[in-house]
């Protein structure tokens, strides 16, 4: 084991991938589909096929962008030998998930056991919630509004969050064409054009850019902003159905990111992530949450981390369950997800933030249960504070063998219990009864859950908007829509 968690493979094994890693970015190349990022690979030492889009990155090119990754995280480099590492103990009370950049397809509305597609009802209601549930998040983007078309829907849901939350967070724009509107309403808003320029890019597996995501790392990296690169390669469809080569062929997609994102701007740094997944043979489906998905995803961080320079994590960290509904399946899925990405790879586990069906859907009750679950591992990462007041010696000493006497009626308890114990709302920890032999777990959980969001619901109240700035804003997504979608008229 690591400071930074369990490692996988052994330094032969890791020799081995990284060499692999290389070897498929010379020998097979990646498809780029921008003349622009073509020029500035060539121009980097890239051999470019402009009839195929398909760029091959020779072994030297890519080993120097690496170097220089790992030189940039030399102040990450681990304690000096003969010194401990310092033990680092996360906070009891921890932020919890709340309405983040989910961006979700469909929306589950537990009331009605309806699962729909995302529209702008919904969003403003998330809105709401969001803004009633934590006054320490933003609330963000958390569902697309499919009535509106893609060009625009970024920026009407941008007015969503403006108009319907106190603290209006991120948008998640989807094309490079968006930014330009994205500057003018944060100038508006903020004084600060870059203040709702964010994202990054996919990679399309296996082993290309497309347009879209071209046009997206050009237009941010030109603005000199750094542009993640993900990838989520799928064994057995879109790689190899073995873990190692599903691990190279997504290693060599962040790279190849790396590679156009350096040859545009070389002073800008590189990062990564994968949210690897493997297909269902019996279901013709694919799952994110496997143990051979989460082997490849923490082996692909590993290598990095390892090999590349680090950098690279488990995109969206847990919340890609295979869960269709919200309940106790979702919850063990994203519970063991959370968990194995901290064991190997070092980070706090991160528990997920209401999504189901492998990210497509949205559910404001498992946002609920996610929450909790993520306040039990807050706990837990918090460890034990060691001190005299806490170890009680003199108290343990007058109870003895607790006969006539309990810590349940010491003073000491009375002081410590809030600070010392978990308090759950929606898991059942309560002593067995008669009446439950037909009672099912999922059922009564999501009923404290459903109490507990009409509780937040209700305490939503309406934000003093600006409405001045509100009508600015009105004025540049109408000129958007007209520009991207009438081609100006």
């Amino acid at each position: 084991m690591s400071e930074m968690g369990i490692n996988i493979f052994t330094d032969s094994d890791l020799d081995q991938l990284a060499d692999a890693t290389l070897g498929v970015l010379e020998r097979a190349g990646v498809m780029y589909q921008s003349d622009a990022i073509l020029d500035a690979l060539e121009a980097a030492g890239a051999v470019a096929d402009r009839s195929s889009q398909r760029a091959r990155l020779p072994r030297r090119m890519i080993e120097a962008i690496i170097e220089g990754q790992k030189k940039r995280q030399e102040h990450r480099a681990v304690p000096a030998e003969g010194r401990p590492p310092e033990i680092r103990r996360a906070p009891p009370d921890g932020p919890l998930p709340g309405i983040q950049t989910q961006v979700a397809q469909f929306h589950y509305d537990h009331e009605r056991a309806e699962r729909r597609i995302g529209n702008r009802r919904d969003l403003i209601a998330m809105a709401q919630f969001g803004d009633a549930l934590d006054e320490r998040r933003r609330v963000d983007h958390v569902l697309l509004m499919h009535e509106e078309p893609h060009l625009v829907e970024p920026l009407e849901a941008l007015l969503v969050l403006l108009e319907h939350t106190s603290r209006p967070g991120n948008t998640y724009p989807h094309f490079a064409a968006q930014f330009p509107y994205l500057e003018e309403i944060g100038e508006i808003c903020a004084g600060d054009h870059r203040r709702f320029l964010t994202g990054g890019i996919f990679m399309v597996s296996p082993l290309r850019m497309d347009r879209r995501a071209c046009d997206y790392m050009v237009g941010l990296v030109r603005r000199g902003i750094a542009c993640g690169v993900g990838t989520q390669p799928v064994s057995g469809i879109s790689a190899p159905v073995t873990r190692a080569g599903a691990i190279v062929v997504g290693a060599a997609e962040i790279i190849a990111g790396w590679a156009a994102s350096f040859a545009l701007n070389p002073q800008l740094p590189l990062s990564g992530c994968i949210c690897s997944g493997s297909v269902d043979m019996a279901e013709a489906n694919v799952t994110f949450c496997s143990p051979e998905a989460m082997i490849q995803d923490i082996g692909c961080v590993e290598l990095f981390r390892r090999r590349f320079g680090g950098q690279v994590n488990v995109a969206g960290g847990s919340d890609y369950t295979s869960a269709k509904l919200p309940g106790y399946q979702a919850g063990f899925e994203k519970a063991f997800e959370a968990m194995a990405i901290s064991a190997y790879t070092g980070v706090h586990p991160s528990l997920g933030a209401g999504l189901l069906d492998s990210g497509k859907m949205f559910s404001p009750l498992q946002l609920l249960i996610d929450r909790e679950f993520q306040s039990f591992l807050w706990r837990f990462a918090a460890g034990a504070q060691v001190n005299e007041d806490e170890i009680a010696l003199d108290l343990i000493a007058s109870v003895g063998s607790g006969i006539g006497l309990s810590y349940l009626d010491a003073e000491h308890t009375l002081r410590h219990y809030r600070q010392s114990l978990w308090f759950p709302r929606l898991v059942d920890r309560s002593v067995w009864r008669a009446e439950r032999k037909e009672e099912h777990p999922d059922r009564k959980l999501l009923e404290r859950a459903a109490a507990q969001f009409r509780e937040v619901m209700a305490r939503y109240r309406p934000p003093e908007v600006d409405r001045d700035k509100l009508a600015k804003v009105r004025e540049v997504v109408d000129r958007a829509r007209r520009d991207l979608l009438d081609g100006g008229r």
